[in-house]
C-alpha cells in the first residue's frame, strides 16, 4: 500500500504506523522547514520569557506579552501545520507543490482552524476536569480534526463531531499508534538529551555556542516530531474515512 491509499477498514495497528513512517519518509524533506518554523512559532514565548532573564515558571501566565506571543505563536503554528500537512497530501497523491498555493489554502481556513482548535482544547479540558476518561476519549477522536477541516470544508463544531463519528470504530487502534508515536520520540529524546549532555562537557568554555546548538537541535526534533504526526493524521483521516 502506498501513501496515497486509503487504508482498509480491517486495518492494524502495525498498518498506520508503517503507512504513517512511509509517508514520513517521503514528506520529510520536503515539509521540514514548515516545520522547524511551526515549532519554533510555538516557542516564542519561552523564547521571551527566557531572553528577558527569567526561569520558566508558572509566574510566565501572568505576563501579558508572555500570554500575547502564546496567542500570536499558536496561531502561527496552526496556519503552518496546516500547510505542511496540504503538502503532505499533495505529496501522497502524487500532485504537484505548490508553496504559495498551500499557505493560501491555509490562510483561507485559518479562522475554521483557529475555532476548531479552541473548541477542541475547551471540550478536552472539561472532560478531563469532570472525569478525566471522557477527555482522553476526545483527544484522541480529535487526532484527525484538522484534515476534515482543510480537506472536508467542514465548520468548527461540524468538524469535531465528524472526527468522534470517524475515529469511534477505529478508536483504540488510534490510541495504541498514538502510545506507541509518543513513546518511540520520548526514547529519542532520551538519546537526544544523553547526546547534549555529553557535548555540554565538550563546550564547556562555550557556553553561547552550546545554548545555539541545544536550541537548533530542539527545534529540529519537534519538528521531526510534528512532521511524523501529521502523517499519522492524515492516515488516521484516511482509514476512518474508508471505513465509515
Amino acid at each position: 500500500m502506498t501513501a496515497s491509499q486509503p487504508a482498509p477498514g480491517a486495518v492494524r495497528v502495525s498498518d498506520l504506523l508503517e503507512m504513517a513512517a512511509r509517508l514520513f519518509r517521503a514528506t520529510l524533506l520536503k515539509c521540514l522547514p514548515l516545520g522547524m518554523l511551526a515549532v519554533l512559532c510555538a516557542l516564542l514565548p519561552n523564547i521571551y520569557w527566557t531572553a528577558t532573564g527569567h526561569q520558566m515558571s508558572f509566574r510566565a501566565q501572568y505576563d501579558l506579552n508572555f500570554n500575547l506571543l502564546t496567542v500570536l505563536g499558536t496561531a502561527i503554528e496552526l496556519w503552518l501545520l496546516g500547510a505542511m500537512m496540504l503538502r503532505q497530501r499533495a505529496v501522497a497523491l502524487g500532485a504537484p507543490l505548490h508553496a504559495g498555493a498551500e499557505l493560501r489554502a491555509a490562510t483561507q481556513r485559518l479562522p475554521i482552524i483557529l475555532l476548531s482548535a479552541v473548541l477542541a482544547t475547551i471540550s478536552v479540558a472539561a472532560g478531563l476536569l469532570l472525569l478525566v476518561l471522557p477527555g482522553i476519549f476526545l483527544a484522541v477522536c480529535y487526532l484527525v480534526w484538522l484534515p476534515i477541516v482543510l480537506f472536508e470544508a467542514a465548520g468548527p463544531w461540524a468538524a469535531l463531531v465528524r472526527s468522534v463519528r470517524l475515529i469511534r470504530p477505529l478508536w483504540w487502534k488510534a490510541l495504541a499508534a498514538l502510545v506507541i508515536t509518543v513513546l518511540l520520540f520520548v526514547i529519542g529524546a532520551i538519546v537526544f538529551g544523553a547526546i547534549l549532555a555529553a557535548l555540554a562537557g565538550l563546550l564547556s568554555g562555550n557556553g553561547p555556542a552550546f545554548l545555539a546548538l541545544n536550541a537548533a537541535g530542539t527545534v529540529g526534533f519537534g519538528a521531526l516530531l510534528v512532521v511524523y504526526v501529521s502523517a499519522l493524521q492524515l492516515v488516521l483521516h484516511s482509514a476512518a474515512s474508508s471505513s465509515a
